[in-house]
């Protein structure tokens, strides 16, 4: 009788898997079915890449309420080149796919929703972080995905993450509300550098460091460059940084007119605040600054010492030519 029990039971087993293999090749088929019947993005660009079956929208953006004429021609080579243009992503995937019957879509789509279709969690992480709660909290507009994500003809043609275009146009976006912190940016070696034009994944643009969505303020320990993970962040461009060097001034203000007000401010409120004379002196960017005081001055006083001796010998040798006199300046 065991015996019996036991053989149905390792028959019931293979029926279940049977059952189940079933199952997924008939969703495996449902599938390939349905990317058969659907067109590909070969069968879009027929269209879409030729000016003479297809020509310009007015669209209204369904964030901002902004009117704009939109082509409906599309860059395939800017369009491969993008965020979407990988070999996973399809036109349907954001459009409507063609009416079975007729074999061409509605003439006015709906407005496609980035957050809605795909990017529901960068946008939370976004809308929910201290940077946007600031923002608002100071009468500030908080940007648009479209605005600091968009191509440059549209949103379909975004450039992806590591695109040297998109690079640099984040640092511009940035530094347009961030304009301190931008010239002080442009005083370090990053900045140096990306001003040259060189914006490559070995430089350090704001999101390198500051991170892309959740922007938190460097005093905050679970920022990017908060004491529990700025060394793991330098550390992505430079291997084997430590606490030393982590200290490094990312944002020195030795050409920021309002640090020497601070400076002076500092030093003529000395006696009834103590303490913020001490930060003054303690901070790295009141050692660069002296430093770099030093360096001009030294710089100021060479060329000066050299000029006025170059101008007095010079009226020397006037004076001697005028007197009928051989000079000895010259020589």
């Amino acid at each position: 009788m065991a015996s019996i029990l036991n053989t149905c039971g390792v028959v019931n087993n293979q029926v279940a898997r049977v059952l189940i293999v079933g199952l997924f090749v008939a969703l495996f088929s449902a599938v390939s079915s349905y990317r058969l019947y659907a067109q590909e993005n070969s069968e879009c660009m027929d269209c879409h890449t030729d000016p003479s079956k297809v020509d310009v929208k007015v669209r209204v953006d369904h964030v901002t309420g902004e009117v704009e004429i939109v082509s409906m021609l599309v860059d395939e080579e800017a369009f491969h080149a993008s965020a979407h243009g990988g070999e996973d992503f399809y036109c349907i995937d954001c459009h409507a796919d063609l009416e079975e019957s007729e074999g061409e879509h509605y003439p006015n789509l709906q407005p496609v929703d980035c957050i809605t279709f795909c990017h529901d969690d960068p946008a939370e992480e976004f809308l929910e972080s201290s940077h946007v709660a600031l923002m608002k909290e100071n009468d500030v507009q908080p940007p648009t995905c479209k605005y600091c994500h968009s191509g440059y003809k549209s949103k379909r043609d975004t450039p992806r993450a590591n695109d040297l275009s998109h690079r640099e146009d984040t640092i511009d976006k940035c530094g347009g509300c961030h304009k301190e912190y931008f010239d002080s940016y442009r005083n370090n070696l990053h900045g140096q550098v990306t001003a040259l034009g060189y914006v490559g994944t070995d430089i350090a643009t704001c999101v390198d460091c500051h991170g892309q969505h959740t922007i938190l303020n460097s005093t905050d320990p679970e920022s990017t460059l908060g004491s529990e993970n700025v060394i793991e962040t330098c550390s992505v461009c430079h291997p084997g940084a430590n606490d030393t060097f982590v200290k490094h001034v990312a944002h020195p203000k030795y050409k920021n007119i309002s640090y020497y007000k601070e400076i002076f401010g500092a030093v003529k409120d000395a006696r009834s605040d103590r303490e913020k004379i001490i930060g003054i002196v303690k901070s790295p960017q009141t050692l660069i600054t002296v430093l770099f005081v030093m360096y001009v001055g030294i710089l100021v006083m060479t060329f000066s010492q050299f000029g006025m001796h170059s101008v007095f010998t010079w009226l020397a040798t006037i004076l001697d030519e005028r007197k009928g006199k051989e000079s000895k300046h010259g020589k």
